[in-house]
């Protein structure tokens, strides 16, 4: 055993003293083990990675990383597990952990370091959101989902552990929609909210994808997605259920009570009849009362917005290094949709950057200036629509749209080299390098996107437009068919587009080869398209220019 005069923490509940591995991210193994036998409790051999990588101390057992057996009273009975006390410091290092194997592409590791972080500072919204991007880099690497050993060493039997290792388990397999949903009842029951409110547009996304519906899932997810005020998504679930059930007349009022509760909300009335205010019977602390009457006093009895606007505004200004406080607050000023507004929020993203070096706040610059950039880009799109003989207004049309295009160009590139497994951002980079015309490099990204099953008819169909553009036409045939065969359900809006660009390459590949089999592939498709929509796009001149290609062929 250590000595007892050892300072409490110093190497239990951080990483902060646990053994590097050569590419610079803590190993789990190695880091358990270290941990345990500093304890006397291993015998050096390395622990399973499900352990928790932080060993509890007397005073958070609330919190004890490793699952341990539950302490009994007098009766038998198991005692209630104390208190949560959070330690937002202790948070922080394993945070640290996460974002630099994050960056070194180990997202198994970072989402451990996630969780345990989490543990410790459940409300830290900037974590939940950095552990989600590096979920999406562990789901496009093809990582497994978490083994029963990994979320046994996150519950500690306490609501709190319970809800972070239900949230773990769905980071590693996010299309899993019972995962998905049991993350957000933990979230409920362990009374975080906020991240409830930010999950349940994601949580409604696998609902809706799932091929059979039953009525009890949809009226849980309705409920759930009510408790944590996303009234959208609660309506949704339970216009699902009914559809099931017509005759329930308790769901049918459920959701009329639904629909006046969104009414409500949105309109910023009070949420609790005959309180002083619906916001204050959430606050217990007499202080934290205090500051809100004065804040809705400066607000001037403002809206919901304009409350939640001032609130942040303060947590920023008194903590203006706090990861959380920048998030929240420049994401309000953006959600004004004010140009104003925005260029203040870029301006908080900028600092945030240069006093955090979290590298999601130099995104959200990148995000900003091409939003800001894009407006302007649509403005002038307008007045050329509205003038198009106007040569001034159609250059500095011109203009900004390339500059907005070098902009993305610039700011993908950069992400991709900072996130080379993301497909999603490969995508978004060969998007952008296909305008600028820099078709090699466009196909090099969107190659490597195509392995992504979400993003394999979109960057199937892109890829075939840049074969069609370097005039390599068999190529391009290919990827269309790939792109039409791999289409499901969810795409099936992009399959015109794609046979029009298929008849395309037909039709360019028969005239390049003189092959009369190519024109009348081509014939056949743009006779479907014809009967399906003769207003799509230039349809009625292709099926003409079709058959001039047949007879300049066959020489009739």
């Amino acid at each position: 055993m250590l000595s007892a005069n050892r300072p409490t923490g110093d190497r239990r509940d951080t990483p902060d003293a646990a053994p590097q591995a050569s590419f610079g991210v803590v190993d789990p193994c190695r880091e358990a083990a270290y941990l345990a036998v500093l304890d006397g409790q291993q015998d050096g051999s390395y622990p399973p990675i499900g352990a928790a990588r932080a060993m509890p101390t007397k005073e958070h057992r609330s919190v004890a990383l490793f699952k341990k057996k539950s302490p009994t009273n007098g009766n038998g009975e198991s005692d209630p597990p104390p208190a949560f006390e959070p330690s937002p410091e202790k948070a922080r290092k394993w945070f640290e952990h996460a974002k630099t194997a994050a960056m070194s592409s180990n997202f198994d590791y970072a989402l451990s370091c996630f969780a345990n972080g989490l543990k410790w500072d459940p409300g830290a919204m900037t974590a939940h959101e950095a552990m989600f991007e590096a979920a999406v880099g562990y789901m496009n690497q093809g990582g497994k989902s978490a083994s029963s050993r990994e979320v046994k060493g996150l519950d500690d039997g306490s609501e709190m552990g319970k809800f972070v290792a239900a949230e773990f388990e769905w980071m590693k397999d996010l299309h899993n929609f019972k995962n998905a949903l049991r993350a957000l009842e933990m979230a409920v029951k362990a009374e975080q909210l906020e991240y409830g409110h930010w999950i349940a547009p994601k949580v409604f996304n696998l609902l809706r994808g799932q091929k059979k519906h039953s009525k009890s899932s949809l009226v849980q997810a309705m409920t759930l997605f009510r408790s944590v005020g996303a009234w959208d998504e609660s309506l949704n679930a339970g216009e699902m259920a009914r559809a099931l059930d017509p005759s329930d007349n308790e769901l049918d009022a459920d959701l009329k009570n639904l629909s006046a509760q969104r009414a409500m909300d949105q309109g910023g009335y009070e949420q609790a009849a005959g309180e002083e205010g619906g916001f204050r019977k959430f606050i217990k602390d007499e202080d934290k009362q205090r500051e809100l009457i004065e804040e809705e006093s400066l607000a001037g009895g403002g809206s919901i917005e304009e409350r939640n606007l001032l609130r942040a505004q303060r947590d920023y200004e008194a903590n203006p290094a706090s990861p959380d406080a920048i998030n929240r607050y420049a994401q309000l000023l953006k959600k004004q949709g004010t140009p104003e507004a925005a260029q203040q929020a870029l301006g908080i993203y900028k600092k945030g950057f240069e006093d955090t070096n979290e590298y999601r706040f130099r995104m959200h610059v990148g995000d900003i200036e091409i939003e800001l950039l894009a407006q302007a880009v649509a403005t002038l799109a307008e007045q050329l629509e509205a003038t198009p003989d106007d040569a001034g207004v159609r250059d500095r049309h011109a203009a900004a749209r390339t500059a907005l295009l070098t902009l993305q160009s610039r700011e993908y590139t950069e992400r991709v080299a900072r996130y080379p497994t993301d497909r999603q951002r490969k995508y978004q980079l060969g998007s952008v390098q296909y305008e600028l015309g820099d078709y090699d490099e466009a196909m090099a990204q969107l190659q490597a996107a195509k392995d992504e099953p979400k993003l394999r008819v979109r960057a199937g169909h892109l890829l075939g437009r840049c074969f069609f553009a370097e005039e390599w036409y068999s190529e391009a045939i290919s990827e269309y068919e790939e792109a039409l065969d791999a289409i499901d359900v969810t795409e099936r809006e992009r399959e015109l587009a794609i046979r029009y660009d298929l008849m395309l390459a037909l039709l360019a590949a028969a005239r390049a080869e003189s092959s009369i089999d190519l024109a009348k592939q081509a014939k056949s498709i743009c006779s479907e398209i014809a009967r399906r929509d003769i207003t799509y796009r230039d349809i009625r001149v292709k099926r003409k220019e079709v058959d001039e290609v047949i007879k300049t062929i066959t020489g009739e």
